[in-house]
């Protein structure tokens, strides 16, 4: 009984520590930021950093609704898809930045270059230009776009089966 009572109070005393919040110091040294567990400097400043709430640390995350009740191979599938969707995202906007860094340098025009390029104007030399480096990035851009709507369909597919 004894032990019993040891053990309980030596594990509420364990539990009570871990819960207290945790004081530390910063101070400004030779202009770097220092954190201690004691005050390092005159100005040292005091944070306060609180315990983790171990309930909602250890819980488990709780799946969208639209994974619920879908089997483990099409949750990784949906998965995959979800990745494959980022990397076309990421894609379509380095895309889109490479068009506009392009068609930027292309606004700086000289009438030497418009003259080499065979246009009567520095205006249609540029707009000869993007013109056709916008029929280079669109189809890329659209190619993208209609893959991630093939792969929004598939994913939803996967989602709905029984």
């Amino acid at each position: 009984m004894i032990k019993a009572i040891l053990l309980s109070l030596c594990l509420t005393i364990t539990f009570r520590c871990l819960a207290e919040n945790i004081i530390v110091y910063k101070c400004v040294i030779k202009g770097i930021p220092t954190f201690s567990q004691t005050p390092c400097a005159k100005n040292a400043k005091a944070i306060t950093l609180k315990a983790p709430n171990i309930t909602q640390t250890n819980s488990t995350k709780v799946p969208d609704n639209k994974t619920v009740g879908v089997s483990v191979d099409d949750y990784l599938k949906i998965q995959k898809i979800d990745r494959k969707i980022a990397n076309l995202k990421r894609s379509i906007k380095q895309y889109e930045k490479e068009y506009n860094d392009k068609k930027q340098q292309i606004n700086y025009m000289t009438q030497d270059k418009a003259n080499r390029l065979g246009a009567s104007s520095i205006a249609d030399a540029i707009a000869t230009k993007i013109t056709s480096l916008k029929q280079s990035y669109e189809p890329v851009i659209q190619q993208a776009q209609q893959q991630i709507k093939f792969l929004t369909q598939q994913k939803l597919q996967l989602s709905q089966r029984p």
